[in-house]
């Protein structure tokens, strides 16, 4: 008698993780929009010439959004998910603040190769204005292969060119006028 296998599940495991995640990532990111829209409004109604909107913006984050962010991280680690890579580049490690280009966070490109010279040395450099943190990530360089596949790519160049050259048997051995024609 064989056992009757049961059906698999159809759909996303853990599809209430992920909605659970992606509900505070939203709130999260809508709290932080929004502390910096009122922080903004409120210097404008003060009248205060001599600040900028942009200056009040990183001195007091919204505590709802960083404890959001933090139960967020806390969820995904607890269940076992993996969060996406855009998700996980648009929040801070060390405070767990979402990243807004221009309000929470400064954006920057940095290419320290010889002036400059080397396009595929350019890294964006994020840096966190709560709390100081940055993180880089490489612009325009392609990722680089794993160095099996690397070996592969170079003995599959080396037999395309060694066939190109001519027939040539490494079986047969050399005679005396040969290899000393090859030596010297």
């Amino acid at each position: 008698m064989s056992k009757v296998k049961t059906p698999k599940p159809k759909g996303v495991p853990n599809k209430h993780l992920h909605a659970r995640t992606t509900f505070l990532y939203q709130a999260a990111t809508y709290l932080t929009l929004q502390n910096a829209a009122e922080e903004s409004k409120a210097c404008l109604n003060l009248g205060d010439q001599t600040a900028q909107p942009g200056e009040h913006q990183n001195e007091r984050p919204s505590p709802l959004a960083l404890q959001l962010g933090s139960d967020l991280q806390q969820v995904s680690r607890k269940g076992q998910l993996r969060l996406s890579v855009d998700l996980k580049r648009s929040m801070c490690k060390s405070c767990n603040a979402i990243l807004v280009p221009g309000r929470t966070a400064n954006q920057l490109v940095e290419n320290k190769s010889l002036g400059g010279k080397k396009p595929c040395a350019d890294v964006l450099v994020v840096e966190c204005k709560i709390c100081g943190g940055k993180k880089r990530f490489p612009i325009g360089a392609k990722k680089q292969l794993k160095r099996s596949k690397r070996k592969a790519v170079l003995e599959e160049t080396m037999s395309v060119l060694g066939s190109e050259d001519g027939p040539q048997s490494d079986s047969a051995p050399l005679t005396g006028t040969e290899q000393s024609s090859i030596t010297g």
